[in-house]
């Protein structure tokens, strides 16, 4: 019986994905207007992004990230709008039910605290973790673990929800029981990895419902 719910962040608690991905090409049709794709980086983290990007040119590269931090700054997530609108009540749910609910991401620690901050559910939280804060990235199963060993739990009493290819390949390196979410990625994108798929956060109760109930 599991003890955790563990949720990636960007594509599953929130429709931020394309929005990164929408927010970096109007920044790089700026400054690298001879660049032409890959576009989408859903799943990717932050270093992985700018060497797909910028691969040869190492001072090219820190110089248009730090641009693009600038513009980041400048063009911010209102998470209010992104924010999965099922999330306050699936999470609300978990916790009656008596399970620990944990977010695992590549996303900054200041991001993830104001996703749950503007999204309602910070006190639904107990515990999570960033991607920078761990040697190695999705898919690797770090960003996970570390979550894992904050809420008190192990492996096999969890279960993670995901959505990219990559993140779904960290929560099965993990060792836990992967659902993957579906409501927010692109046509084909490859979640066979996963032990089961669905269509929206709001169905995961559903899913659980042995534990959680209807």
């Amino acid at each position: 019986m599991p003890r955790a719910i563990l949720f990636d962040m960007d594509g599953v608690l929130a429709d931020t994905e394309g929005f990164y991905n929408r927010r970096r090409a109007a920044y790089l049709s700026q400054v690298l207007p001879g660049y032409d794709g890959p576009w989408d980086f859903s799943g990717s983290n932050d270093r992985a992004i700018w060497e797909t990007i910028v691969p040869d040119d190492a001072l090219l590269r820190e110089r248009l990230h730090a641009g693009y931090d600038d513009y980041r700054a400048a063009h911010p997530e209102d998470y209010r709008v992104l924010g999965n609108p099922a999330a306050p009540d699936v999470l609300a749910r978990i916790k009656a039910a008596g399970l620990l609910v944990g977010i695992a991401s590549s996303s900054e620690t200041a991001a993830i605290e104001r996703m749950m901050a503007e999204t309602g559910i910070a006190h639904l939280v107990d515990a999570y973790a960033s991607g920078h804060e761990v040697a190695h990235h999705k898919p690797s199963p770090d960003v996970y673990l570390v979550c894992m060993e904050r809420l008190g739990v192990v492996p096999s009493e969890c279960v993670v929800v995901e959505d990219s290819p990559t993140g779904i390949a960290a929560g099965v390196a993990a060792d836990a029981w992967v659902v993957a979410l579906s409501e927010y990625v692109a046509p084909g994108t490859d979640q066979s990895a996963a032990h089961i798929r669905i269509d929206s956060l709001a169905d995961l109760p559903m899913v659980l419902r042995s534990w959680i109930g209807d």
